[in-house]
């Protein structure tokens, strides 16, 4: 009675994947966009600069950035990256690269806790149907290669998913782990996420299969593990940082919902209903069919159904209930998701499944081409009117070709173009090509296209040519204090302290760098014009030295 068994009536088919290839699928999806470009906003440059605090002043206990707590973000994501870019920097990476190697880190244990939780309900060889099936969903492409907080929370939730799965045959196991992810989710988001799963794990005994002496003793672990390391933190951080600390309870503590003191509920509605349409594709049409296929065959009664299903429900209500909107926040609906996608994958009609495939081939073999032709355009001129649409969004761009990046993106194309034209493809060879075909367009456009996406995104051409104009004897240089990026991008790029001020008082030096709109104007009187200048096509940042007129 107390032993689960994840047997179900739909044996799996004889394999036709070698794990290996799967694997390196996996491996080679987690790389591109890691390493070789500078900080890019909306979310690198902050975490750059948290982390250099961080080992400049040796204080790793709160995030801090010009001395203050920066509150915005847990700490646990920077500690990873400080651990790295001590490890890997400057000797062998930059900074940023080395503190990037965060986000591979946080990707790889989240898409193995997944993998356990796939075999853990669904069965054997299904773990790797569900790694599949969250590469190949569309929102895990940017937020999964970026220098972003939000990836170690992803890792947290998968963790405690996988120990909810753990609950129902090794109690023990899964309270332990429960109680590590409860931490690790505290240290790398907020106490939302953490109430988030423990309504989940408290809701579970509303099916047969939890409501047993075996859940009970998950609960009673992950609580004994859990509720000391996480006074440990609060702790520390109260009594080191008491005015910080009430500062994230009242107004952070509780991330969408704001904090305590600045409870805040709902946004735009239909918000994250209309979001999951496409940041969870494929994983939604195929978790449709296997509710549809439990409705039709009774299998609702099933763990591998009610686990994620009800996980799925209590995140999307709460979301729903939260003030705040983002795509990245949608992140613990995808797990749920692959894993109903995944359980019955193998009895995908052969019509859909071809549909999924004809539907990846055309997707990314259309943007395969146009990365390709993008790469020839920007290099070689031609076809020349995408050179001109190339020069014009990235002006900057020096033509650069590297024979090795361009010949792993031949073999990944050629690779690709293999997988898609098999035959008698089923689902699970359907899913794997989907997930091939992302990965071959993440890879093109993050080898071919990397120099010339630097080259617009990265502060350090605007940096380089202001530097140019400023003499050398000038050690003040002022800004409004509202200018955090370009504080952080002076600094970073140029090793200049700009001196901040507050708008509307007398710049304290006799230079200063302005931030504009284009409509706004960078002109003032008694300050003349020296530079001007702007990331490409960006309308709401354009930078202006002046020098004040004698």
């Amino acid at each position: 009675m107390l032993t689960y068994t994840p047997n179900h009536d739909n044996t799996a088919p004889v394999p036709t994947e070698r794990p290996w290839l799967l694997l390196l699928l996996t491996f080679i999806w987690l790389w591109p966009g890691i390493l070789g470009h500078d900080p890019w906003r909306p979310d690198e440059p902050w975490v750059t600069a948290v982390v250099q605090q961080m080992l400049a002043s040796g204080n790793y206990l709160v995030p801090a950035l010009d001395g203050k707590a920066f509150l915005r973000d847990a700490p646990l994501y920077y500690w990873l990256g400080a651990v790295f870019a001590k490890l890997f920097s400057p000797w062998l990476l930059p900074v940023h690269d080395a503190i990037r190697l965060a986000t591979p880190f946080c990707m790889a244990a989240g898409l193995a806790f997944a993998g356990g939780a796939g075999r853990e309900l669904i069965g054997r060889r299904h773990g790797r149907s569900v790694v599949l099936i969250l590469i190949g969903c569309f929102g895990l492409i940017v937020t999964g290669h970026e220098m972003n907080p939000v990836v170690a929370g992803f890792a947290g939730f998968a963790a405690a998913f996988y120990a909810l799965t753990l609950a129902l045959r090794a109690p023990a196991l899964g309270g332990a782990l429960l109680g590590l992810a409860s931490v690790w989710l505290l240290l790398s988001t907020s106490a939302f996420e953490v109430a988030l799963v423990w309504l989940l794990a408290l809701s579970l005994p509303v099916f047969a299969a939890w409501r047993s002496r075996r859940h009970a003793i998950t609960l009673l672990m992950a609580l004994l593990i859990a509720v000391p390391l996480c006074s440990l933190w609060l702790i520390g951080f109260k009594s080191s940082h008491p005015l910080a600390f009430q500062l994230w309870l009242d107004a952070f503590a509780l991330g969408p919902f704001n904090g305590f003191a600045r409870l805040a509920f709902f946004h735009e509605p239909g918000y994250y209903s209309k979001t999951v349409l496409w940041y969870a594709f494929p994983a939604w049409p195929l978790a449709m069919w296997t509710l549809y296929r439990s409705y039709r065959i009774q299998r609702f009664k099933r763990p591998m159904i009610q686990l994620p299903l009800l996980a799925f429900a209590v995140s999307m209500l709460v979301l729903t209930l939260s003030s705040r909107q983002s795509s990245e926040s949608a992140l613990p609906l995808l797990l749920p998701l692959a894993v109903l996608a995944a359980a019955e994958l193998d009895t995908l009609r052969r019509g859909a499944a071809a549909f999924l495939n004809w539907f990846g081939l055309m997707t990314f073999g259309l943007f395969g081409l146009l990365v390709w032709l993008g790469w020839l355009a920007m290099n070689f001129g031609w076809p020349e009117r995408l050179a001109g649409r190339a020069h014009y969004f990235s002006p900057y761009y020096v033509p650069y070709i590297s024979f090795i990046a361009a010949g792993f993106a031949l073999l990944a194309t050629l690779g690709w173009l293999w997988a898609v034209t098999r035959r008698h493809l089923r689902g699970r060879q359907a899913v794997t090509n989907w997930a091939a075909g992302i990965t071959l367009f993440w890879g093109l456009g993050m080898t071919l296209w990397l120099p010339w996406l630097d080259a617009a995104k990265s502060y350090r051409p605007v940096v380089d040519k202001m530097m140019v104009v400023l003499p050398d004897d000038v050690q003040c240089v002022a800004t409004d204090s509202r200018n955090s990026m370009a504080r952080l991008s002076w600094r970073y790029y140029a090793g200049l302290e700009l001196k901040p001020y507050i708008a509307g008082e007398t710049p304290p030096c006799d230079w200063q760098l302005v931030v504009r709109t284009r409509d706004e104007g960078l002109a003032e009187p008694g300050w003349q014009v020296l530079w001007s200048g702007s990331r490409p096509r960006d309308k709401d940042e354009q930078y202006g030295l002046l020098r004040r007129q004698p």
